[in-house]
């Protein structure tokens, strides 16, 4: 566990600090798109445009499965929180997690395909191809699949040990809301939000 852990460290280190200096190629690139708008500047190349989206698309990606590795992506919970910590819970996470992987499973599947179809140049960059772009689906699709594995393990683990698990990643949650100033204002307002729609 300890060697994992310290894998997963590393994966999400790489992927915020690519998607980072991703973000920070768009927004430069979008200021010199802007620049070159000025009646006065004569200079205006094709391809920032083409650019910009490199670079967007693999931020967004990488962003997306570094959020399924911090547990902080979008998901319906409705049913896992009302039933939280009980045994139909439990079941209800086993069952929603194995969804979750085969759609990670389908989309690696259809973005390796994608992939291996384009091979032809991008239209402005044409000492790239557009599996360059593509590829950033199945990158990121492994790296959700595999931390949603990690996810369907903890949760048949879960079931097994009568909510061990559950009870343990709720104590390492609650320790990492006490050290983050922006969860605890969360925290803090959906509680305010909270008792003000309770009756009077």
């Amino acid at each position: 566990m300890k060697y994992w852990n310290k894998f997963e460290n590393i994966v999400g280190v790489l992927m915020r600090s690519i998607a980072s200096v991703c973000l920070g190629i768009v927004f430069a690139l979008f200021i010199l798109n802007i620049a070159t708008r000025l009646p006065f500047i004569t200079y205006n190349p094709k391809w920032i445009d083409e650019t910009i989206q490199f670079f967007l698309v693999w931020m967004i990606f990488l962003g997306s499965a570094e959020l399924v590795r911090t547990r902080g992506h979008f998901v319906v919970d409705i049913l896992t929180d009302h039933f939280h910590g009980t045994a139909t819970g439990r079941v209800l996470a086993v069952i929603s997690t194995a969804l979750m992987l085969v759609t990670y499973a389908v989309i690696f599947y259809f973005g390796v395909r994608l992939c291996m179809k384009s091979d032809a140049a991008m239209y402005t960059l044409h000492f790239m191809k557009k599996s360059y772009f593509y590829s950033c689906i199945p990158v990121s699709a492994f790296f959700m699949a595999l931390f949603t594995m990690r996810d369907l393990i903890f949760s048949v683990m879960d079931i097994v040990t009568h909510g061990a698990v559950t009870r343990r990643l709720d104590a390492e949650k609650a320790e990492a809301m006490k050290q983050d100033d922006d969860a605890k204002a969360i925290a803090e307002a959906a509680q305010a939000l909270k008792q003000d729609q309770e009756p009077q």
